[in-house]
């Protein structure tokens, strides 16, 4: 199978040793990645662009860059779904505006290339009721296009519910151990987490208390009591 390029966008306010941690899991897993600096550019702005840009692919993958595969199989199952049509990204749920929509994430996403052009190019930007890309989903559900979730599993700092499917954070792996994505990823604490567990996957040896003590350090005790 021939693998798609990886999209990924970010700011210079997003700490360098972030954006080298997840270039270096992708290069791990043999996964080509172009990490894209735009100071100018929206998010949504720049993910509309890679849509609609000439294809390169038969499948686009869009990924944050506080987000990666935690397995080369992960993401081959989710090229090969959106080979076959489907709409596959993480599972989103923007609580502020609709706590039940869940929906494909763009911190993970990947769709057909031609996808986007049929659903007729919509804005992706954040409005009043949906967040960043959220109409690609509900487009794909009004037109009976499947819509291939991932649910999160568990957070190393569990903050907000996720509909029925689960509670997401800081730190969250998702599916069967397929998917990481870090958010709040400006903070000191949350970019040491990335690089341990940028580091746990490539070794293969996920130390989750390393991952805890990063979040919350333990406690010195003194005496005994």
């Amino acid at each position: 199978m021939s693998i798609p390029v990886v999209h990924s966008y970010y700011r210079d306010n997003i700490p360098p040793e972030l954006v080298a941690a997840q270039a270096r899991v992708f290069k791990h897993f043999d996964i080509p990645l172009n990490q894209f600096l735009d100071n100018a550019q929206t998010h949504a702005g720049w993910m509309a662009q890679v849509l609609a840009g000439p294809p390169e692919h038969d499948v686009v993958v869009i990924a944050d860059i506080d987000a990666f595969p935690l397995s080369r199989d992960a993401f081959d199952r989710m090229v090969s779904s959106a080979k076959d049509g489907a709409l596959v990204g993480l599972s989103q749920v923007a609580n502020h505006k609709d706590p039940n929509r869940v929906y494909a994430g763009p911190m993970f996403m990947a769709l057909p290339s031609t996808m986007y052009a049929d659903f007729g190019e919509p804005g992706l930007e954040r409005t009043d009721d949906q967040d960043v890309a959220q109409v690609l989903t509900d487009i794909a559900q009004e037109r009976d296009v499947p819509v291939s979730l991932i649910p999160p599993r568990f957070a190393i700092q569990p903050k907000w519910p996720l509909a029925d499917q689960g509670v997401f954070g800081v730190g969250t792996f998702y599916g069967e151990m397929e998917f990481f994505h870090l958010f709040q990823s400006r903070k000191r604490s949350s970019v040491e987490l990335f690089c341990a567990v940028a580091d746990g996957t490539i070794t293969g040896r996920h130390d989750y208390q390393k991952y805890l003590d990063t979040m919350t350090p333990r406690k010195k005790v003194f005496g005994l009591f």
